[in-house]
């Protein structure tokens, strides 16, 4: 009974170890003030006007047009290119 709790243990410690690790890939900048804005989550616009590195602008609108929120320009983080697939010609 002893061990297997120790294993258990042993096993819940080493799953948040691994979650410490994976938070650091996707961390935003330091200069990044998180704000999510009608579904569209991203950082604050710097005084500038520009994005971090790796973040674009977009604005974000209201889903439904009978609200009558304004829009808002929010950087959100670059998308990864992905590979095209080779045709076969």
């Amino acid at each position: 009974m002893r061990n297997r709790l120790i294993v258990l243990l042993a096993c819940v410690c080493f799953g948040f170890a691994q979650d410490d690790k994976d938070k650091g890939k996707d961390a935003p900048p330091p200069d990044c003030k998180p704000i999510t804005y009608f579904g569209v989550s991203g950082c604050e616009l710097r005084a500038q006007g520009d994005c971090p590195n790796g973040y674009h602008k977009q604005a974000a609108c209201p889903t439904n047009p009978m609200i009558k929120a304004p829009c808002r320009m929010i950087c959100v983080k670059d998308s990864a290119a992905k590979p095209k697939p080779k045709s076969e010609d």
